[in-house]
Formats: C-alpha cells, structure tokens, sequence
C-alpha cells in the first residue's frame, strides 16, 4: 500500500542503478571465469595427478621389494600390509613411510653419504629419533608421516634399488 510521502515524491527507479551494477560486476565475472576458474582447474588436476603418479611408483616399489627383495627381518612389517591388501599404494602409505625413514637411516649412517646429503640425513636422524621416542606403534607410524618434508630437499637420496636390497631383477 502506497504512502502518502511515495504519492507526493515517488521513489527513484532501480533501473541505472541495476544496469551500472551490470556493467561492473559482467566484465568482472567473465574475466574470473575465463582466468580464474581454469587455472584452479589445472592447478587441481595437475595436484591429482602427480599424487597418481607417486602412488603408482611407490605400489610398484613396494611389489618389487616383497616379491624379489624380502627380507623377513627388515620388510616383514610392511610385506604384510602389501601383501595383505588390494591397494597396496593407499592403504601401505604409514608402513612403508616407516620402512622408508629406516632404511634411509641406514644410508645415512654412512659417513660418507651423510656428507654428501646433509640436510636430507639430517632429517631423516630427526624423524628417526621421535619416532624412536614414541610411545606406541600408531605413534610411530604417524611421525613416520613426516618423511615426506625430506623428500622434498634439494639433496634427497632415493630409495636403494631392488638389487641393492638383495633381489634380483627378471625381465
């Protein structure tokens, strides 16, 4: 119901306001559209895709080790999540962390390799150390985890090869 007051002085039209608003926000929007939205697109799927890649290395690792490569001692831990699971690559993540940090510590105690990969030694012997002082198996895996942070060091040493670890390759 109209008021007296909108009777005698009628209320501005939306209308320029809505079209300048329009004007604005349209360029705005397609240009986000056509950056934006592409870019976190690939940024996401390139994310994706090189976790997919990693996986597959380390399931294929994994296979390799406790199929050509076992050793009871050292490997029964994570031969038995790999062997006993369907996805391997996922599921054996926090195991072969672990079995990771150790035999990268044995590396590590090597005088001369620790030299020439320092700050990676170095934080494999951290990570290696709280895991020690852990208080459960559970603990151990979780701080395990952090192994990951040395990986991406500039002076990262690989895994030992399957010959290395005492298998042989069949081709």
């Amino acid at each position: 119901m109209p008021m007296l007051a909108d009777i005698e002085d009628p209320p501005r039209s939306r209308t320029p306001g809505l079209l300048l608003g329009l004007l604005v926000a349209l360029p705005i929007g397609i240009a986000f559209l056509a950056v934006v939205v592409p870019y976190l697109v690939n940024a996401v799927l390139s994310g994706a895709s090189g976790l997919d890649d990693r996986i597959g290395q380390e399931k294929a690792y994994m296979d390799a080790v406790c199929t050509q490569a076992l050793a009871l001692p050292r490997d029964e831990k994570l031969c038995g999540c790999v062997l006993a699971t369907e996805y391997a690559g996922l599921d054996c993540q926090a195991p072969f962390m672990q079995w990771s940090v150790e035999r990268q510590q044995e590396h590590c105690g090597v005088a001369e390799n620790k030299k020439a990969a320092l700050s990676f030694c170095t934080c494999v012997e951290t990570i290696a150390a709280t895991m020690s002082e852990a208080p459960d198996d559970a603990s151990v895996l979780s701080e395990a985890q952090a192994y990951r942070r040395c990986q991406e060091l500039p002076d990262a040493v690989y895994l030992p090869t399957i010959e290395a670890l005492g298998g042989s390759v069949s081709e």
